[in-house]
């Protein structure tokens, strides 16, 4: 299981693949990030307040807030 962050609405889901494209709330298509696998520790994005429990830093590509997330580890 991994965390995607659309980039465009800033939904986060947990799945096996890639979730669906269809229907992002702000227009058109999601685009997805693939934050990585899920794990136990958590991490915040300082930029966007995005809480995500991985099973080691998360990807830093396409924070909703704008350029690249900066994660801090809380655990």
């Amino acid at each position: 299981m991994k965390n995607y962050q659309c980039k465009k609405c800033g939904t986060l889901l947990q799945n096996e693949r890639t979730p669906s494209s269809l229907n992002c709330p702000s227009g058109g298509l999601h685009q997805w990030n693939d934050l990585g696998e899920i794990g136990t520790d958590a991490y915040q994005c300082r930029k966007c307040a995005l809480l995500v429990k991985s099973k080691r830093r998360p990807s830093s590509f396409n924070c909703t807030s704008g350029g690249l997330h900066q994660w801090n580890k809380l655990n």
